[in-house]
């Protein structure tokens, strides 16, 4: 079946998406090769916003605990942050794809975040693309990137598990980037918590609903860092609202 497209509004749930003033090349650099997510037919969550870095030399990411590396033919490279609002298990996700750039502007690699790591998306010895568009797969619920849609069985059984038995258990997320601005409490796991049981599923691995970064998602990772927290904010005062 082909994949539907669903390309995010600059109007998100009870907030607008965060603004920055943006260079025109930067931007439409990171437009030309955004990635095209495909996602599990039943996937409850889809991104809403997309950071990017755009490394012309080698240097550590802002976003993720890795160092970023031009090797030959590499030109540049693009860091997308790719932000959902959930995660299966808990709230907030930020989720990665790094886009490899050579001389004559093709791609000539591609990586990806998977559960605290990163791995090439490379099948069959090259980067699936739709044009310039890198192609990844995102977990059902957990959304960690594969070049594939065919995931082994004992992925699909931890998978399964994660949408389903697990759904909420880790409450609030916190990762070293957050600390200190972002509070984990009993009460916050507490929401956080019943808010994903209640979104429980059981995935289809059909992955024909898709999420295609745009222009109008995009937008320097400084600004979406900035924003993060009041996101987070927001979403715990909305939990607390609807008695949960």
């Amino acid at each position: 079946m082909e994949a539907v497209f669903v390309v995010a509004s600059t109007s998100i749930e009870g907030a607008n998406l965060p603004t920055a003033e943006q260079d025109p090349q930067a931007l439409s650099l990171a437009e030309r090769y955004a990635p095209h997510i495909h996602c599990d037919r039943r996937e409850p969550f889809l991104p809403v916003v997309v950071g990017y870095t755009i490394f012309i030399s080698n240097g550590p990411s802002p976003s993720f605990p890795r160092y970023i590396e031009l090797a030959p033919p590499t030109k540049l490279a693009i860091e997308y942050a790719i932000w959902w609002d959930w995660d299966i298990t808990h709230l907030y996700e930020l989720e990665h794809i790094w886009v490899y750039v050579g001389e004559k502007g093709e791609v000539v690699h591609a990586e990806g975040s998977w559960h605290g790591r990163y791995h090439p998306l490379v099948a069959n010895g090259r980067v699936p693309l739709e044009g310039h568009h890198v192609v990844a797969y995102a977990e059902p619920g957990k959304h960690a990137f594969h070049p594939t849609s065919e995931l082994p069985p004992e992925l699909r059984r931890f998978i399964r598990r994660r949408c389903w038995e697990e759904a909420g258990e880790d409450g609030l997320l916190v990762t070293s980037l957050f600390e200190g601005e972002i509070v984990k409490t009993p009460e916050a796991d507490r929401l956080a918590s019943a808010y994903l049981r209640r979104r429980a599923f059981e995935p289809s691995f059909a992955f024909n609903r898709s999420f295609a970064v745009e222009r109008a998602t995009l937008l320097p990772w400084p600004s979406l860092r900035e924003w993060i927290p009041k996101r987070i904010g927001w979403w715990l005062e909305q939990l607390r609202a609807s008695n949960l």
